[in-house]
């Protein structure tokens, strides 16, 4: 019920770095404007959180599950009764050592004698892995490329051009943009996410992104031979130009309960354990290429097509996304690995006949995917 909240805690701290980062940019560009210390201050701020999680490091026990890999029974069985406060006899930890034992067990049965050669055909030679394999392949792409975070890299050039004038207030703007892509992830992870599904989740943060897209390009479109002072005395341009930053705003808030974390939830939800770790790993590169290519590209985007441009251009990935979204991405929510077999055998373009599952479909596929753990932990303890 909570796999999707766990999920989104990393998206939502990498989040919150990116708000602390625009907030001290702003305090130092207001107290120390042309001087190197603009730089070298937030450079060298960047050393307290490395020393905090250096001495907290101290502190920390290691995972009970790390002991257990590593055949350190005992120290994990006392690290996780002083975790959960309770003595070693209590029902509660017997049952989750015995648990976490089994699944190493049946993690390292999985990958046993693999190498990597042998993953990457296991994830390319099957269908339904292949298929998998480009699933999480597009959806970083689409993510990426969608425009959200070159927007966030460029937000105060982009701010200048729907009129928010001066340095000084483009990186306020830039940061209450960045509270507001954390506050909505925190916001989607907490409340939405294991509610209402990946899949809704997903095409209505698509939509409303594109929706945004197309208001900011049109307006650039339309203004783009108005000066700032032109804008500023003609009230319907005004107007237009608030609503542009408003819209940006909101295209925070649509990347946020959409494309932001749907790549590292869903991932981990359709592969099966052998293959998992591998094309995660995969997946997390894909990721940090397309950011960086998408954030490079930006600027020359900018000036190539007199800005409106780059907004049209995003509103079409968007719009391609969701598509593809549509006919091939199925709701993962409550759905067991057995499951989502047979909609990744079946062609792409129909996998949205049968997206979602019922209720009775969601207990049925639980309570086979308990009982084939159960056997296999108890195979791969016998052998």
């Amino acid at each position: 019920m909570i796999r999707g909240l766990l999920a989104l805690q990393y998206a939502a701290c990498q989040q919150l770095g990116v708000v602390f980062g625009f907030f001290i940019n702003y305090g130092v560009t207001k107290s120390y404007p042309g001087i190197d210390k603009q730089w070298m201050l937030p450079t060298l701020l960047q050393l307290l959180p490395a020393a905090i999680w250096l001495l907290g490091s101290f502190l920390c026990c290691e995972s009970p599950r790390w002991l257990l890999y590593k055949g350190k029974g005992d120290r994990a069985a006392k690290t996780l009764t002083k975790l959960r406060h309770q003595p070693l006899d209590a029902p509660n930890v017997v049952e989750e050592l015995a648990g976490m034992d089994a699944q190493i067990l049946l993690e390292a049965e999985s990958v046993k004698d693999a190498s990597l050669w042998d993953l990457l055909k296991e994830t390319m030679v099957p269908i339904e892995n292949r298929r998998r394999f480009f699933l999480i392949f597009l959806a970083n792409l689409f993510s990426q490329w969608s425009g959200a975070n070159a927007i966030t890299q460029y937000s105060p050039t982009i701010f200048a051009y729907l009129g928010i004038v001066g340095d000084e207030s483009a990186f306020l703007a830039t940061g209450i943009y960045g509270v507001v892509k954390f506050v909505s992830t925190l916001a989607f992870a907490l409340f939405i996410i294991d509610f209402i599904g990946r899949r809704r989740s997903l095409m209505t943060g698509i939509c409303l992104q594109l929706v945004t897209l197309i208001y900011v390009g049109a307006y650039l479109g339309v203004t783009k031979n108005m000066t700032p002072d032109h804008v500023s005395e003609t009230p319907s341009a005004l107007r237009a130009s608030t609503t542009a930053i408003v819209a940006i705003y909101l295209h925070a808030v649509a990347w946020s309960i959409g494309w932001f974390g749907i790549p590292y939830l869903i991932g981990p939800e359709i592969f099966p354990i052998r293959i998992r770790s591998f094309n995660m790993s995969i997946s997390m590169a894909f990721h940090w290429a397309f950011y960086f290519g998408c954030s490079r590209a930006m600027p020359s985007l900018l000036a190539a097509t007199n800005k409106w441009g780059a907004f049209v251009f995003f509103g079409c990935i968007c719009l391609l996304g969701l598509a593809y979204v549509f006919f091939a991405i199925p709701d993962t929510t409550g759905r067991s690995l057995e499951a989502l077999d047979s909609l990744f055998q079946r062609p792409w373009y129909t996998v949205y006949q049968v997206a979602y599952s019922s209720r009775d479909d969601i207990q049925v596929e639980q309570y086979e995917e308990k009982t084939t753990a159960i056997a296999e932990a108890r195979h791969v303890e016998t052998a």
